[in-house]
């Protein structure tokens, strides 16, 4: 069992003015030093444009920055919205991440879900539509040798031939094959089904282990029908993950804490808002019941290194097996020390008593 950090970030001080963009940079920056420090594998960053809450429009700044303070965690995009970045250029910011990272770089692609965004950019409904094609565009510039010609609907690639005048074109990968994740939280993902084809790896979102087997289920079908193995240890869980030294002082950190407050007051009625409420209930109460204090003590992973454990070993024989468990990333700027605390605990405490589950 694995352990990762997803840098969103969530910002309700900076959406209300009181705290700066760099501030916000920071603060993830520090959590992932965190992570690394008490061997977490991934940690990951968002992208997003018009969300307040959600200020994050350069992942791949936040990986090279993350890159230089670390030494061993890997370090991801989750993911480069597609439709927004022309794919030529796109596929070159990712091989240079790949070596400046020294091949811990993780790519991840997603269309762009919120509309304020496809505002933004004039997309329209043609996100999917353009994520296909720039995949194409992409996997081609990483792969093929020699001078080639795409021509899509959207955009066009048009790769000379090697000339020793320039010396180049010159970039390719230094892994041999940058690994993908792609995310899903629909139960039947469209998202998660493009990942299977494509031999990408899946990330599902906070939702209920009943909808998470949906998923395992959809990108398992998707990527046996494409001719690939899908294997349970690729295979990432998002579950906000809070440890402290007693059940007590976990649930207090997250109740009166930076968890309890962004999924009380922001996460839950955006949720319900947009009809996704189902999707963390899994039909168990009503979505109208849904809070905070529903979510420390029946979704969420909280408490003693050993509550913690046990909680996940029960939900990794709820869904059958998966290979890390990644949490939000959440801002305990006020009380750092118990935020930096879980973080040690779950790497020195917790990783130990979950080692044996191996998919």
């Amino acid at each position: 069992m694995k352990f990762g950090i997803f840098n969103i970030p969530y910002s309700r001080e900076y959406s209300h003015g009181r705290r700066t963009a760099k501030q916000v940079a920071d603060w993830d920056l520090q959590i992932t030093k965190w992570a690394d420090e008490y061997n977490w594998s991934e940690a990951y960053f968002a992208e997003h444009y018009t969300l307040g809450g959600e200020p994050s429009p350069a992942p791949d700044a936040m990986i090279a920055a993350a890159s230089q303070i670390t030494s061993q965690i890997k370090l991801g995009a989750a993911a480069h919205l597609l439709a927004y970045h022309n794919p030529i250029a796109l596929a070159h910011r990712i091989m240079w991440l790949d070596h400046l990272t020294g091949g811990r770089y993780i790519a991840g692609f997603a269309p762009g879900a919120f509309p304020s965004d496809a505002q933004l950019f004039n997309t329209g409904k043609n996100n999917p539509e353009m994520m296909t094609e720039a995949i194409e565009i992409i996997e081609a510039i990483w792969g093929r040798t020699g001078a080639f010609r795409i021509e899509g609907k959207y955009w066009t690639v048009d790769m000379p031939a090697y000339s020793d005048d320039i010396h180049g074109p010159h970039l390719k990968p230094l892994q041999d094959r940058i690994p993908v994740i792609m995310t899903g939280m629909q139960a039947k993902s469209p998202t998660l089904t493009v990942a299977g084809k494509n031999g990408y790896f899946p990330m599902s979102q906070q939702v209920h282990s009943s909808v998470l087997t949906q998923h395992w289920d959809t990108y398992a079908a998707a990527a046996e029908s494409a001719g690939h193995t899908p294997d349970r240890g690729d295979w990432r869980i998002c579950r906000d993950v809070l440890v402290a030294d007693s059940d007590e002082e976990a649930r207090d950190a997250y109740l009166n804490g930076s968890m309890g407050d962004l999924w009380g007051n922001y996460n839950i009625p955006t949720f319900i808002n947009l009809g996704l409420g189902e999707l963390m209930t899994g039909g168990t109460i009503p979505v109208d019941q849904l809070s905070a204090d529903w979510m420390v003590d029946n979704f969420h992973i909280v408490g003693s290194p050993e509550t913690v454990a046990s909680k996940i070993e029960a939900l990794y024989n709820e869904v059958g097996g998966f290979g890390s468990l990644i949490s939000f990333g959440h801002e305990y700027t006020d009380n750092p020390e118990v935020y930096r605390k879980s973080f040690e605990l779950v790497g020195t405490k917790v990783a130990p008593m979950v080692a044996n589950l191996k998919p």
